[in-house]
């Protein structure tokens, strides 16, 4: 239940990678309208491939590989953030 936050100073084409990750992700791209643009699901560890948003992202989420299936988490969903 926990995964790593990306903010970005504007909203463009977003690319990661998975060079020195030793466990697959899911990358979720999301506009700035808090829409989700892109997820990327299990991505292959240690790759150098490109996983690219597709569309304009400001926010990147990543959480463990299987995650956005277990919650039905879609491409078009909107993601509501809150301060803890």
């Amino acid at each position: 239940n926990e995964g790593m936050f990306f903010i970005f100073d504007y909203e463009t084409a977003q690319s990661f990678w998975m060079k020195n990750t030793l466990i697959s992700l899911d990358i979720i791209f999301v506009n700035k309208e808090n829409e989700i643009v892109k997820i990327h699901k299990n991505t292959e560890t240690l790759s150098e491939n490109s996983y690219p948003s597709g569309k304009p992202a400001i926010y990147v989420v990543e959480v463990v590989g299987g995650f956005t299936e277990k919650f039905g988490i879609t491409e078009g969903d909107k993601i509501v953030w809150r301060r803890m």
